[in-house]
């Protein structure tokens, strides 16, 4: 179904504002038109002033936007989204720790992951998209070999393989951690010094980010035991550059797997092969802007190519890249979009939030 009005796509965009830990000159939740023919990026303004909204996570029904509020005593905020693009905030949640760095949504579940104290929270959300129950607090122990960074645990992100389990990702203990429910049922070892950072699931393979040894790794998931085994791994930018380098957002598309390299200050392109066991780095694309965190993937209009947009952290701005059908590898379009502090990018199916509406009456 086409996610456009008017032709063009919602994005959501997420910064740092004075108000978050760190600070920025971000207000908030922005929202960004954009054309998936050329890639033209239009502002929208803001939708949301919220502190420190540096992740967001789409819940379809009801239409609902989660964003963490990243400060030292953090939160997580919840707002319906209507056809109009609007948010109208539902509420907000203390998520049980300090600089909230992650929102998954998932069924009636939400699970943020809080970097300072690595505690994953969980939350039941009622019918409303709003909280209805939690957050169950999930703390952890352990530690790394790369002491500045790994002298404790960092929950940084969520990602769910199946139906039943959810990874986090634990950058200071080199784990992926298994949960199943509300309660920790194991974890995923990764060598040391990985700096796990961001998952992406294809299928049985989870392929993970490693923000401090700047390499991508497989992963494979059992979803019947509840358990993965680590396969093995390739440089992030096709070259060894840990200390230099460090990876950050993960993606599958395709045929191929996307890693933003903060430092190169590009989007690599995987290739998977062996039915998704092994990853061949292919190319480094520059990204568009420094320091390049988030990015997603946009769908093209009909026949037309699909899109990355990066958000470029320390360049203020957002980079479109056009993915060439045949190789998988995004080359700049030369398209730019002004955004202090650009943090996350989230796709929203704006078309299908006013079909909805339309269909209610």
């Amino acid at each position: 179904m086409d996610d456009s009005w008017d032709g063009r796509r919602l994005l959501l965009v997420g910064t740092y504002t004075p108000d978050s830990d760190p600070s920025g000159e971000g207000e908030g939740v922005y929202r960004v038109w954009f054309d998936p023919i050329t890639g033209h990026m239009a502002d929208g303004g803001v939708a949301a002033r919220t502190p420190g909204p540096s992740f967001l996570a789409f819940h379809a029904d009801p239409p609902t936007v989660y964003a963490v509020n990243e400060r030292a005593e953090g939160t997580v905020t919840a707002f319906r989204v209507d056809g109009r693009a609007e948010l109208t905030e539902l509420g907000r949640a203390a998520t049980g720790g300090g600089s909230p760095c992650h929102v998954l949504a998932r069924g009636s579940e939400l699970v943020v992951t809080n970097y300072a104290n690595g505690v994953a929270a969980v939350y039941g959300l009622g019918g409303d998209g709003a909280f209805a129950a939690g957050p169950v607090e999930l703390a952890h122990t352990g530690s790394g070999p790369v002491t500045e960074r790994q002298e404790g645990p960092h929950a940084h992100s969520a990602a769910a393989p199946d139906d039943r389990h959810v990874l986090v990702a634990d950058l200071g203990t080199d784990e992926l951690r298994v949960l199943r429910g509300d309660a920790q049922a194991g974890a995923v070892a990764l060598p040391p010094g990985t700096g796990p950072r961001h998952a992406a699931v294809a299928g049985e393979y989870v392929y993970v980010a490693g923000e401090l040894d700047s390499r991508v790794h497989v992963v494979r998931w059992d979803a019947r035991e509840g358990a993965g085994e680590h396969l093995g791994s390739v440089h992030a930018t096709g070259e060894e550059a840990a200390g230099d380098n460090f990876p950050a957002e993960i993606l599958v598309h395709g045929g191929c797997v996307y890693v933003s390299n903060r430092g190169a200050d590009s989007i690599a392109t995987l290739a998977v092969r062996d039915g998704g066991a092994r990853l061949e780095h292919v190319a480094d694309t520059p990204a568009g802007g420094a320091w390049p965190r988030n990015f997603t993937v946009v769908r093209g209009h009909r026949e037309e190519p699909d899109h990355l947009v990066v958000a470029a952290q320390n360049g203020d701005s957002l980079a479109s890249l056009r993915i060439d059908p045949d190789t998988g590898v995004p080359a700049d379009t030369g398209h730019r979009l002004d955004v202090p502090v650009p943090v996350c990018v989230l796709p929203v199916p704006i078309t299908r939030i006013r079909r909805a509406e339309a269909a209610r009456g």
